[in-house]
């Protein structure tokens, strides 16, 4: 086999890595999108329902103390719905600090090509 052999082989066969990486890469990003879509839709309906059913308690228990003590119901909600507010805060930063690294597996893939290709050397 001659070196123009070895050469071209060896860039044939860099090309087909580098094409599985980019397909591997294009998976990982469309399996990330269709994720983020899916947990915005189910918080986007989980919040509007969560806020009418919210509107509904809060309105039913000012009603209720209107004559006795509206003042003191009326703020009652509203610290309700501020720790409400807080612990939900805490739990989407928590989320985002917690999530997977984005194409964590295609780096991963990466990395291993790379020390497969320092080990051959």
């Amino acid at each position: 086999m001659s070196l123009g052999e070895s050469l071209g082989r060896l860039g044939a066969s860099s090309l087909l890595v580098a094409r599985q990486r980019l397909e591997l890469a294009s998976l990982d990003v469309e399996e990330e999108l269709l994720r983020l879509g899916g947990l915005l839709a189910g918080a986007l309906v989980t919040a509007l329902m969560l806020a009418l059913a919210l509107a509904g308690a809060a309105a039913t228990v000012v009603i209720y103390f209107w004559e006795e003590a509206r003042l003191a119901a009326s703020l009652g909600v509203t610290a309700f719905f501020c720790a409400a507010a807080a612990l939900m805060a805490w739990r989407l930063a928590r989320a985002l600090r917690d999530k997977p690294r984005f194409l964590a597996g295609t780096l991963a893939e990466l990395d291993k090509d790379r020390q497969q290709w320092r080990d051959e050397a």
